[in-house]
């Protein structure tokens, strides 16, 4: 125990005294220390979080949502693909818009798309463009009938998914 005189005054009213976790100002200051701490640990992490998430994720949302097997072909010259009705190929089956169809329905389904857009843009003159994501390996003549179809239905201008070189 430290007596009265000049060590229990240091002690008491030296630079310690801040520190200790005994005294009451002693933890009002140390619990201010910590939450100093934290919210500046907090605020890098979000930062960091923040740059994360703007590097890795496009402005442009995703438009074609390729499967596993999938290989698209690749290409030198592309363009940016614009939100156009899809015909995916996947396993010998054809899709558009994420509904099954085949080789002899695609058209009506095509002219339901077209009706569609032309009941939302009446006084715009239908474009004609559709996107076709299909794997590489996959035979012209299936691709033919599909291209066949997409002209009856008044889709002209036909675009490929590719992957750039």
């Amino acid at each position: 125990m430290v007596t009265d005189g000049i060590l229990k005054h240091s002690v008491l009213t030296g630079m310690i005294e801040g520190q200790s976790t005994i005294s009451p100002r002693g933890a009002k200051m140390k619990r201010q220390i910590a939450a100093d701490l934290l919210l500046t640990a907090l605020i890098d992490a979000f930062s960091i979080l923040v740059i994360f998430l703007l590097m890795n994720f496009s402005s442009t949302g995703d438009i074609l949502m390729i499967g596993k097997g999938q290989e698209l072909p690749k290409a030198h010259m592309a363009d940016v693909l614009e939100r156009n009705p899809v015909i995916k190929v996947e396993d010998g089956k054809i899709f558009v818009e994420d509904k099954l169809v085949n080789a002899n329905t695609i058209t009506a389904e095509l002219l339901e798309i077209r009706k569609k857009y032309q009941e939302l843009h009446p006084n715009t003159e239908f474009p004609g463009t559709a996107t076709i994501q299909a794997d590489r390996r996959v035979k012209y003549d299936f691709l033919n009938q599909i291209i066949l179809g997409m002209n009856q239905a008044g889709y002209s201008d036909i675009k490929f998914a590719v992957v750039m070189k």
